[in-house]
């Protein structure tokens, strides 16, 4: 039987504070969770592997849109981050709007742009503490199913469908702003660019309109 760990801290933490309960109940005959003292990540589950002298564990942190930007969610994410050289991590972020802060979706942008900087790490949006669970188990079941790992995705990518104030952009806009951009920057800045809009927008149509839009008002390129 499978043992997952939640870290014994997260009872101390508001937004966070009802997953433990959550994750007991979801107890079965095949996984248990339990709490422990993880001093550099959140939760902690074992994947299956064919060799058991190589084993594989996939290790999250749990991220809320008042920890983008801190020192310390920086210290945390690069810790996480050289415990397997960036291998069977991941961030998951609440979707949780906050008096004062912008939308949900720009701080993910946000905490999405500060891990682009030296480092590929997945961030798994959930829409309340209540999906955490089914969310978590799902990911392990992917990891667990593939010799796949979890930075072998494209982030920026998985993200990009989400630039836009109204329906997410096709996969034809991803697939053009993928080929004619180097990085996440590099297309925040063309984004932002008089002249270099009049270009996207012979490539993306009104979807071009839509993005740009989008980042005029909730991000600010610097």
């Amino acid at each position: 039987m499978a043992s997952f760990l939640i870290c014994s801290s997260m009872r101390k933490r508001p937004d966070w504070a009802s997953l433990t309960a959550a994750l007991l109940r979801s107890n079965t005959t095949n996984t248990r969770w339990r709490e422990s003292k993880l001093d550099t990540h959140d939760v902690a589950m074992p994947l299956p592997t064919p060799d058991a002298s190589s084993p594989r564990v996939l290790r999250t942190i749990l991220v809320s849109p008042h920890d983008v930007g801190s020192d310390a969610t920086r210290a945390r994410i690069e810790r996480l981050y050289h415990l397997n050289g960036g291998r069977d991590v991941a961030v998951v972020f609440l979707l949780k709007q906050y008096a004062g802060y912008e939308s949900p979706m720009a701080m993910l942008m946000k905490l999405q742009i500060e891990l682009v900087v030296d480092r590929e790490m997945p961030i798994v949006p959930v829409d309340s503490v209540a999906t955490v669970p089914t969310t978590l188990m799902t990911l392990h079941r992917q990891l667990g199913s593939s010799s796949r790992t979890p930075n072998a995705t494209n982030p920026i990518r998985d993200l990009l469908p989400f630039c836009t104030d109204t329906q997410p952009l096709s996969e034809h806009a991803v697939n053009v702003l993928t080929d004619t951009t180097s990085n996440l920057r590099d297309m925040l800045e063309k984004a932002s660019h008089p002249t270099l809009q009049v270009k996207m927008s012979d490539y993306l149509g009104s979807e071009a309109r839509k993005m740009v839009s989008f980042w005029k008002e909730e991000y600010l390129v610097e």
